[in-house]
């Protein structure tokens, strides 16, 4: 387990050398779009796969 984690702070720290991060775009991109809209748009996205599914399941049963 530490080791991944020391793998994983070596590789966001060799990424973030190369890639100029402006912490103020960040922030922004933040402000607009906050975490828990991210979290209820993946419970969204399951909602629709769940119900997808049991659509095709009643289409099997009752194929009219």
């Amino acid at each position: 387990m530490l080791r991944k984690l020391i793998r994983t702070c070596l590789v966001l720290r060799l990424e973030l050398q190369t890639v100029p991060l402006d912490w103020s775009l960040v922030l922004l991109a933040w402000l607009r779009r906050p975490a828990i809209e991210i979290v209820l748009g993946a419970g969204e996205t399951d909602l629709r796969r769940r119900q997808a599914h049991l659509r095709r399941r009643l289409d099997e049963v009752y194929p009219f």
